[in-house]
Formats: structure tokens, sequence, C-alpha cells
């Protein structure tokens, strides 16, 4: 009994040993990464830079952000560059290169900026900063900007004239020159490099409508600076919470689909009219109902007429017709219906409890420039996360930080202030009326999901910025309206064909969000930002062995102690689709987290496990007793230590498996996982609704 003790000990050492050890190197793996590309040459998108003939070479001039007005004379030419720099730290290696490369490649862009993050000293980088590409409402909220941006010459000579437009657009003191003694004690609080940047995108005309979807304004998504620890990233203005003005009076519809939910209605519509009070706005409540109960629809009528018509409430109308769900139609039925110059589509279980929200969208909404206005989503009594701007990844639209807590500012204020995002979600969404025509409406093919990231989609596709309003905030009262999509199999499969149709009417947009970085993480259901995941290319991973268990797995506890979450499962064309191509894409590819609650994890070893399922009306089946297992490769997860803060060693729980084709026949197959603890004989296996589709 002593040695089985002492044995299971050293076990236990060892094993905790080897975890914290994998740990270890894996913080360590962005500071490697990053070394191995200061060294190494750059491509630039659309081709290599020096590949590009018949242009004169470009001379570069590096200036400190304390010397951005230049005392001597700039020779106004194309073909000189100016790179202005924080004295806050260091250019990378490679970034005058990789500045003039990108010039030489697109000579239609005459300002560009890039990423950066934190030199710690020792020879070491930390917490990079992948940036959008060019959010003009991100930056007139925040100098999202940061620590480094070049310009041609004879742009910089040009946009000198826009000093005065600069501070009025920054919140600064027009009618006061530049080098001038008033000029001074302004400048040491609005860092010139910020007025400098908003001249220059002035200049390009960056703050209004594109003409398509090409940006006005460059940007390198490489670190081109290393930031020192104690330099603020926004140099003093950062995203905060603003009271924004309306340019005149204004009308909104606001329009509610619902279907028996009268009580919920009911606190909704309360909660509009709490928070409203504004003197220049008017606004109609359109109800939208698709086939309510007799019993149901007499309390929407009662409920409905309950409410009295003030503080700006002109009046409540209640269209009812029996009809199969279709969100876009009810949502453009009920445009149809109304007479607002705005248009708020809201979600029957939104409760506002801010005061002056609808006035901060539609500040939003009536810029020109400005398309699809959403607002940031809470559950309800409590600060976790349900929506903070839509974002398209390679496993499609995802709500970024969903479950996070936001009493903690995520990813560089993702979660605060205003920022420019593919989308948001039809739970909460505001658009001019014109704007809405423009595009035609909500796609009522898209009866179910997707239609909100369509709407969005198209209004990119127009030359608008689409913003989510993050410094305000509404609870919602998720998965009330109907079920979740991933607690059936039928509907995950309605979501994937209805996913299909989103991409084959903006094919543009798969695998690609122009404010999102390709160096972020594609998570769904744990939605933490981090870079890179552990910087191992998916094809690095050799094609995993597959053990077929024809009994099952009878020995071992199905528990829900062990969880699991499937943050892709399809194929490696799709996954690698506009990423790597020429890379072997064959095969099929299946990643996310999985943990024991409870337990600590560094002692088990997880078996990835698939059975195929038999389809029908009433839902899906194992097909047999027939189990497929195989071995995960191991990645970081730092976002799920930052969520489960009181497990232990949840660090290492993400998962990755490929498997060759021809290995599994062609059918459906339901994805679990198997967790052994390794210094005791607890065995536990888990399933959950995700579905691999293998074909033939």
């Amino acid at each position: 009994m002593m040695l089985k003790k002492v044995a299971k000990s050293v076990l236990i050492k060892n094993r905790k040993r080897s975890y914290q050890k994998a740990v270890q190197e894996a913080r360590n793996a962005y500071n490697i990464w990053e070394k191995k590309r200061e060294k190494r040459p750059i491509l630039v998108e659309g081709g290599e830079a020096s590949k590009v003939t018949g242009r004169l070479q470009l001379t570069m001039e590096v200036i400190s952000y304390t010397s951005v007005w230049l005392e001597s004379d700039v020779t106004a030419t194309a073909e000189k560059i100016l790179i202005f720099v924080s004295p806050k730290g260091k250019l990378a290696g490679h970034a005058v290169e990789n500045i003039r490369r990108y010039f030489e490649a697109h000579p239609e862009i005459n300002v560009v900026y890039g990423d950066e993050d934190v030199y710690e000293g020792r020879g070491r980088y930390a917490h990079p900063y992948f940036k959008p590409d060019w959010s003009p409402d991100t930056y007139l909220n925040a100098f999202y900007i940061g620590s480094v941006f070049a310009c041609r010459a004879n742009t910089y000579e040009s946009a000198l004239s826009e000093y005065d437009n600069a501070l009025k657009m920054l919140g600064g003191t027009s009618g006061v020159k530049k080098n001038t003694p008033e000029a001074v004690g302004r400048e040491a609080s609005m860092l010139s490099a910020d007025v400098l940047f908003c001249m220059l995108a002035i200049e390009e005309r960056a703050f209004g409508k594109r003409a398509g979807t090409e940006f006005p304004i460059g940007h390198i998504d490489e670190i081109l600076f290393h930031r020192n620890a104690d330099a603020d990233v926004f140099y003093g203005r950062g995203f905060h919470n603003s009271r924004h003005m309306l340019m005149k009076p204004t009308t909104v519809s606001i329009i509610i689909p619902t279907k028996d939910h009268p009580d919920i209605l009911l606190q909704c519509l309360k909660s509009i009219v709490s928070t409203t009070h504004e003197k220049n706005i008017k606004y109609e409540i359109v109800v939208v109902d698709n086939g309510s109960s007799a019993y149901n629809r007499v309390r929407y009528g009662s409920y409905i007429n309950s409410i009295g018509t003030v503080d700006g409430l002109t009046k409540i109308n209640y269209l009812y017709k029996v009809e199969d769900f279709n969100f876009s139609h009810m949502c453009n039925r009920g445009a149809a219906r109304s007479g607002g110059d705005f248009l708020l589509f809201l979600n029957d279980d939104i409760e506002a409890t801010q005061d002056g929200w609808i006035r901060e969208m539609i500040s939003q909404a009536q810029l020109r420039h400005v398309g699809v206005v959403g607002a940031k989503l809470l559950y309800p009594d409590t600060d976790l996360i349900q929506h903070a701007g839509i974002t398209n990844v390679r496993l499609g639209p995802v709500h970024k930080l969903q479950r996070m807590h936001d009493q903690k500012s995520h990813y560089f204020g993702f979660n605060r202030g205003i920022h420019n995002l593919i989308g948001a979600t039809g739970a909460c969404l505001m658009l001019s009326r014109d704007k809405f025509n423009e595009i035609g409406g909500f796609p009522e093919e898209l009866a179910v999901a997707f239609n909100d990231v369509d709407l969005c989609f198209s209004v990119f596709e127009k030359g608008y910025y689409n913003v989510c309003c993050n410094h305000i905030s509404l609870y919602h009262h998720e998965s009330l309206s109907r079920g979740l999509d991933t607690l059936d199999m039928r509907k995950m499969e309605r979501l994937a064909a209805e996913y299909e149709v989103l991409m084959r009417r903006h094919p543009g947009f798969y695998n690609k969000d122009p404010f999102y970085s390709k160096y972020l993480t594609d998570d769904e259901t744990i939605s933490a930002i981090i870079p890179c995941e552990d910087f191992l290319p998916v094809t690095d991973i050799p094609y995993h062995q597959i053990k077929v268990h024809e009994d099952g797995l009878p020995e071992i506890r199905e528990d829900a102690c062990l969880r699991l979450g499937v943050e892709y499962a399809g194929t490696m064309e799709n996954w690698l689709s506009g990423i790597r191509d020429g890379e072997a894409k064959d095969g099929y590819f299946i990643k996310g987290y999985s943990f024991v609650i409870g337990s600590d994890n560094a002692f088990f070893e997880r078996h990835l496990v698939l059975r195929q399922v038999e389809r029908s009306d009433e839902g899906a089946r194992p097909a047999s007793k027939v189990i497929y297992s195989m071995p995960v490769y191991t990645w970081y997860r730092p976002d799920i230590r930052l969520r489960l803060q009181d497990q232990i060693d949840v660090d290492m729980t993400g998962y990755k498996v490929r498997i060759a084709r021809g290995k599994l026949k062609p059918g459906f197959y339901q994805v679990g996982m198997v967790a052994l603890d390794q210094t005791g004989s607890l065995k536990l296996i888990n399933w959950v609704p995700n579905l691999l589709k293998v074909k033939r």
C-alpha cells in the first residue's frame, strides 16, 4: 500500500511538472514567433512589393511624435515617405522596409498604420495589439492608431491646412494654428501625432462613405513597433462613454417581432418608455406578431393599450398575421408599416436600463458614412456580455467576448466605447430608412439565422461603416423567442444550410473580416480574444490515428462534468480557404476546448471520439455501438484560464484533430471527448450535438 502511495505521488509530481513546463513554453510562444518575424522578409498583400517595377525608389524618413510639426521644409513628393513613431519604444526590425514595400505595392494609398506590441525588456515581446483595418468611428472615439503611422510627403504637405478641422473632430479648440504659443498647452494634453493623423485622414476623405469595399487609409497587419511597457497605447485618448448630440429633431420606428410572449413584450415596452425622454426624438412602436394564440393575442392588446403615449411615444401599432416564423419577413413588414426616419429592430426580450440609449444610437446612425448601428447586450442582472458586435471568422459570424465579464476591459477596449465592426445582432439594430431601402431590407430567404449578418454585409458592400456602441448596454433575455441552435441537431443542420446561403450571397466574406485581424482567434463559445492560438499551422499537425471500438466504450462513465466545446468541425479545405493557398487541404479538422470541472486537468489524457448518427424528423440517434477514438493535439488556451479562475490547470485545454480523407465512412458523426485520469481510475466521456459531415 505504501509503495502504491509513493508511486502515485511520483506520478502526480511528474504530470504536474510536465504540464507546467508545457504552459511555460506556450506562454513564450508569441515572443518566439515575433522574434522570427523580425528577421524574415515580409510579403505585402497583393504581391511582393520588391517585384513592382517602373516606379521611383522611395526614400524614407523616421520622425518622432515629439517633432511631427517639421521645422525644415519637406520636399512634397510622393516618392518620399515620412514615418511617424512614438518616442516610447522602438520600430520593429523590418518596419521601415515593410512600410516601403507597402507603399510601392499600393500607389493608391497615401497613409498607413501598423500593429504593435510591448517590449518587456530582456529581449522579450508580449501583448500584441492586432488592429482593425481603417475604422473611422473607432478612431474618433480613441487614438487606436497608437505608436506608428506613415504617409507620403506630398500628402503631409497638403494636410497641414486641416489643423482646425482636426481639432474640432477630436474635441479640441479650433482657431489656434500650429507652432504658436497658444498651441503648446493644448498639445500637452492632445498628442500632436493624433492631430496630425486626423489631418491626414481628412485630406484623404477617410471620414466619408467609401466607393466600395476598399479603404482610403492602409493598414499593415504586422507588428511594426515595440512599445515600452509603461506607455499608454492610446496616448491619453482611450475609449470612453460620451453623450452625443443629434443634428436635428428626428423620428424613429421601433419594430419588435414577437409571438406568445406578452409578458416579455410588456417588460420591453415599459423599459423603452422609461429610458426615452428626448425632446427632439419622436418614436412609434410597431409590434409584429406571426401567430400567437387567441388568449395571448388578447393579452398583447391589453398590455399595449396600457402604455401611455408620453415622452415622445406617438403610437403603438399591433400587426397580427398567422404565418411561419420568418424574422426577415416580420422585420420588413414592420418597416413597411412604419414612418420613422430611422428604423430600430428590437427583440421582444430586450430590456433597456440606461437613459438616452436611443439618442446614442441615432447619433451614430445619422452620420452619412455610417450604416448599421448596434449596442452592447448583457445577460440579465449580470455583467456578462452577450453581444459586443459581430465578428466574421473562419467558422462564420460569432459574438466575441460572449459570457465574459463586462467589468473588465477586454483586448484593448473591445467592449468599451464605439467601434467599427462588420456587423451587429438583429436583436438590437438601427439604421436609417433610406439606407435600409437602398439595400432592399432583410433577405427573406434567410428566415431564421444570419439575416442580420446578411443585412450588415450588404450595407458594408455599399460603402458604409457599421458601428457597435459598446458605451451603452441593454439586457437581452436571450433564447426566449426560440431555442438555442446548439441544442438541436436539426437546428444545427439548418444553421449550416443558412450559412451556405449567406456565403453564396456574399462570397467575398468567406474567412474575411476587415475589422478583425487574421492573427486573432476564431473562438465562438469561448470568444475571448488572444493572438495566434499557439502559432502552429494546422498543416503541421500530423493526421491522427483512429481506433475503432466495435462495442463502444461501456467501461467509461458518461458525465457532464467533462465539458467540451467544438469551435470547428469540417473539411480542411473550408478551414484553410483563402488562408494558406497551395498547402495540403485534404481531410477533416476539428478544434475546440475541453476540461473536467472540479478536477486537476493536468492529470487527464484526452481522446476525441466520434459516433455515426442516423437522422429523422424526431432528431438523431447513434447508428450503432461503434465509437471511433483518436488522440488530440493539445494547445494553449489562456482565455479558458481567464474564464475559469476557480478551476485547476485549465491553460492547456485546447485540442486539435486532423483526420485523413477515407478513414471514416460517409455520413454524419457526433463529436465527443474522453478524459482519462493518468493518476487514478477516473474515466469520463461526454457528447455534444455538434456534427462532422464526412463526404463521399
